[in-house]
């Protein structure tokens, strides 16, 4: 048995640890690798609308933007477009996009590696549409940006050195004080532990 001093120790260092943790998790997932000059602005449909307006606010006008993302499966029958892809569409042009600028590339409905499937869709569209090769960053939000970073090098192979990635944060919470906040919590954990599983299972793809 450890002595008192000993479990005094081992508490610090355990507090130590979480603390540590708790600093550098959320920044890790968070990955900012953007290319300069990109050509193509992979949006992930289900993003929030003020996430969706900065997305607009920082470019230049002129951009050309892929929209992606599956089935609504929640309220889906409420509109009219299906797919996270189609409705983003809508959204960037009631923004003002030109709908010329704009190539939806919906993604099928699968159970499971929603983020792969959904940039091997954009890889398909790009590919008809003559556009596969261009340089390109993903924008999407906060903790999943590592992770879909890396799913989309896996999707886009050859062509990985010409993606980058633009991690936003949300307006609704304090993600960067994320054990503060259950919501928070949720989703730096979550991603913690769908970035291990895609580590773990990365042999699929």
């Amino acid at each position: 048995m450890p002595t008192r001093r000993g479990v005094l120790l081992i508490f610090l260092l355990l507090a130590a640890a979480g603390m540590g943790l708790s600093l550098s998790l959320y920044p890790f997932l968070a990955q900012n690798h953007p290319l300069p000059q990109a050509e193509l602005i992979i949006i992930e449909g289900w993003m929030p609308d003020a996430e969706l307006q900065g997305v607009i606010d920082r470019l230049e006008p002129g951009a050309l933007f892929v929209t992606t993302g599956g089935p609504i499966k929640l309220g889906g029958n409420l509109f009219k477009e299906k797919t996270y892809a189609d409705m983003t569409t809508v959204r960037l042009r009631n923004l003002g996009v030109p709908a010329e600028s704009i190539v939806s590339a919906p993604a099928p409905d699968v159970d499971a590696d929603r983020t792969y499937v959904s940039a091997r869709a954009v890889r398909d569209k790009l590919e008809e549409q003559g556009l596969f090769g261009r340089s390109a960053n993903i924008y999407t939000l906060g903790a999943h940006s590592r992770r879909s970073f890396f799913l989309y090098k896996k999707a886009f192979d050859s062509e990985a050195s010409s993606l980058g990635v633009v991690s936003l944060e949300s307006e609704d919470t304090d993600i960067r004080h994320w054990c503060r906040s259950s919501l928070a919590f949720r989703q730096v954990v979550g991603e913690a532990i769908a970035w291990f599983y895609v580590q773990c299972t990365r042999w699929k793809y």
